[in-house]
């Protein structure tokens, strides 16, 4: 890409014309201004289900084990995203726990220190895109996007402030991008060896988009590369040193998990309680069986009532999912759209491979049911990557041009000829700013409403501290009220069970409950209606019978 190297002030031009400097800088970056955030931006409180079942991953692995012995009384503890049969474990992928984990596992407090390995795998993730960039674009414009990235995405967003991931894959996904013009382009075959980590990560947290957006880069770099032999022997064996071990270490992990190694475990949670298809063109599951209503509620009418309509609308289903990316990473300001979708002259081999793979990449989120923000963790790093490509191109257009492009050698005779400045870079600057302005407006509004938590977290966490300021150990049996919101959850569990402090179940009846007070005798036994308000926590020996027990069972 040509044009003059941005930034222009001289300290952070040299800054960002050394390649690891400069990556690191944006790590760094990323970290501090979070960490000082923290007076009024506290560490996170886990608030919805798969948060949850990824800190029970992350404590399964702090643990030493990759999985945990099914409880014999597991039906009280059946949670959302978790599988209870044959093993305890969480459903998703491995790596965002084993993330969660290093900061458990070093900072010795289970269910808070977890966050420090999201700070800094979201540092990382900012470090990461900003190395990929040096290998698309200009080293000032590549600094400049992945600032960008850390202020829109990298400090306020969920993938900082949340335990569900986002920052893992898009390290994966910067990663594999980064090698593919290193590879297809400069001709830098040891970098095959980069993308062969990327694509790990991604397999390893998102394995659906990790596949498509390997096949897509792949796609890439054999159509730049020949002959044949290069490509086999300077390519894909590197590629393959990598990948075999870690396709054996996956296939481990499902047979201890699941028993299959051939099955994940998402596809096994899918198919013990899923009600409704992941994907468009799948069949719905047979009916699965279910002890809880609130389970039940989730999966069969919750759950798949989104997915049905989402299957029913698909091109709006898909625009919608457009709109909500735009808005995430670009703030839902209008005047970014003339700038993403101008359609500017593909005029090198690196914006030609962006747009083919982000176009890839979007079109595999159409038959996706639902969305969620880290859906698009794989894709980020494109869609930075063209806008900043975009920005590139509208700094050179001035009115009268026959395009906002043109020629760039042409173009800056031109404006070198006039004093006037080219329209575009006014309007690039602006475009630019705006997402600073966008994240000083964030901070302050932070700083003007005082400490944040989510609503949502907070009378789990209140209950939480309540019990631990008691003495001894505690069993609380949970009973739900008919109407009961499903997604404000309250089972959650450790991995070892039986150690904890505390330890959550769900009532079920008084017949069912007797053995598993047995089995916890010594703990002091409490029911919490959480329903009540506010949540209602009572001795058990003294708390009413249930006016319909049948509420919190399946019929």
């Amino acid at each position: 890409m040509g044009g003059a190297s941005i930034p222009a002030n001289p300290v952070l031009a040299r800054l960002a014309s050394r390649p690891l400097p400069a990556c690191l800088a944006v790590f760094l970056f990323t970290l501090g201004v979070r960490a000082a955030l923290l007076p009024v931006l506290h560490v996170p409180m886990p608030a919805v289900h798969d948060e949850f079942s990824y800190l029970l991953a992350a404590d399964t692995y702090a643990s030493g084990r990759l999985t945990n012995p099914p409880h014999p009384f597991w039906r009280h503890f059946e949670s959302f995203h978790i599988i209870q049969q044959p093993t305890y474990a969480s459903k998703y992928p491995p790596l965002q726990g084993l993330v969660l984990a290093f900061g458990e596992r070093f900072f010795d407090q289970p269910f808070d220190q977890p966050w420090i390995g999201v700070w800094l795998s979201a540092g990382f993730m900012c470090g990461a895109v900003c190395w990929m960039f040096q290998g698309w674009i200009t080293p000032g414009l590549a600094f400049l996007g992945a600032l960008l990235v850390a202020l829109r995405v990298g400090i306020l967003s969920s993938w900082m402030n949340s335990y569900w991931g986002g920052a893992v894959p898009a390290i994966g996904a910067a990663l594999l991008l980064g090698a593919v013009p290193r590879i297809a382009f400069q001709r830098r075959y040891a970098y095959s060896v980069t993308w062969a980590i990327g694509l790990a990560i991604l397999l390893n947290s998102r394995p659906y988009e990790g596949a498509v957006l390997a096949v897509l880069s792949g796609a890439v770099v054999v159509w730049k590369t020949a002959p044949l032999s290069t490509l086999v022997t300077r390519i894909a064996w590197p590629a393959a040193a990598v990948l075999i071990p870690v396709a054996l270490f996956m296939l481990y992990y499902n047979a201890r998990v699941t028993g299959n190694p051939f099955e994940l475990p998402y596809q096994l949670h899918e198919r013990q309680y899923g009600a409704a298809p992941l994907f468009a063109w799948s069949r719905a599951n047979p009916a699965p069986v279910y002890h809880h209503a609130v389970m039940q509620t989730f999966w069969t009418k919750v759950n798949s009532a989104q997915v049905k309509e989402a299957q029913a609308r698909l091109l709006p289903d898909f625009l919608l999912k457009l709109a909500t990316m735009y808005g995430f990473f670009f703030c839902f300001y209008p005047l970014f759209l003339p700038a993403l979708i101008w359609p500017y002259p593909l005029q090198t081999p690196q914006e030609r491979a962006t747009v083919v793979l982000l176009a890839g990449g979007l079109a595999a989120l159409i038959p996706v049911a639902g969305f969620q923000y880290h859906y698009a963790a794989a894709i980020m790093p494109l869609i930075y990557l063209r806008f900043l490509q975009s920005m590139d191109r509208l700094r050179n257009w001035s009115p009268g041009s026959n395009h906002p492009d043109g020629n760039p050698v042409r173009a800056a005779l031109l404006f070198a000829r006039s004093p006037q400045k080219p329209w575009g870079a006014g309007l690039a600057i602006l475009l630019i700013a705006l997402i600073p302005i966008q994240f000083g407006r964030d901070v302050w509004k932070l700083f003007a409403d005082g400490e944040y938590a989510p609503p949502m977290a907070q009378p789990y966490h209140a209950m939480v501290r309540q019990l631990e300021a008691l003495p001894g150990r505690h069993l609380v049996l949970v009973r739900y009220a008919p109407n009961h919101d499903v997604f404000q959850e309250w089972v959650y569990n450790r991995a070892d069970i039986d150690s904890a402090r505390i330890v959550w179940a769900r009532e079920m009846s008084p017949l069912e409950d007797a053995p598993l007070i047995q089995y916890f005798h010594g703990r002091s036994i409490w029911l919490l209606e959480p329903d009540q308000s506010p949540p209602k926590l009572t001795p058990y020996a003294a708390a009413p019978a249930p006016s319909a027990f049948l509420s919190s069972r399946v019929r």
